[in-house]
């Protein structure tokens, strides 16, 4: 009895344990870069938190993205933006639809039937969809922004998900938010 606990022991901890052991890595850790330097900068002045999320808030706004949350005593604004990407939807679809060969065989007279079908023409499915989340952080002495996109197919399939952390986004954006800080300073 003991023998077979012995030998069947390392059996039951594999099984038991085998989801663990043989997990994959994640995919989202791989290929993981740091921010671009335009992404974070310093604060340039004393304004209050609440005003620098004010002006996240605007500048997001006017380049299209809807604010999703915000979370000032946190100091994050989530957004997002979907784009369609015209065009793509004809990717991957073929000239002739789908076809096929049937046959059947009859049962009480004699017969044998052998058929052949396909389709013709052109088929367009709709666009792929471009989802952008940017989420800017306004910390004590520096603001923060990451963003990451994600294509969308037709059928709900993600096409294409990776970070979106480009230089000249950051420089564009973070310039506009100074620009609006300074103007909403200047209202008080």
């Amino acid at each position: 009895m003991y023998r077979l606990l012995h030998l069947s022991l390392p059996f039951f901890v594999l099984v038991l344990a085998g989801c663990q052991t043989l997990a994959a890595p994640d995919p989202l850790a791989r290929n993981v870069e740091p921010l671009p330097v335009p992404c974070t900068w310093t604060r340039s002045d004393q304004a209050p938190r609440e005003l620098w999320i004010r002006a996240s808030v605007e500048a997001l706004e006017a380049r299209g993205y809807a604010i999703r949350h915000t979370e000032p005593r946190l100091g994050v604004v989530s957004a997002e933006r979907t784009t369609r990407l015209p065009g793509l939807g004809a990717v991957d679809r073929p000239l002739f639809g789908g076809s096929g060969i049937w046959g059947s065989v009859g049962s009480r007279g004699s017969g044998v039937s052998v058929g052949f079908g396909t389709g013709f023409g052109t088929r367009y499915s709709d666009d792929p969809i471009e989802i952008e989340r940017l989420s800017v952080i306004v910390g004590e002495q520096e603001v923060s922004i990451t963003r990451d996109a994600s294509v969308v197919d037709a059928g709900g399939y993600v096409r294409h998900a990776g970070t979106e952390n480009r230089s000249d986004f950051c420089r564009e954006l973070s310039a506009s938010i100074e620009s609006r800080v300074r103007a909403l300073e200047s209202q008080q």
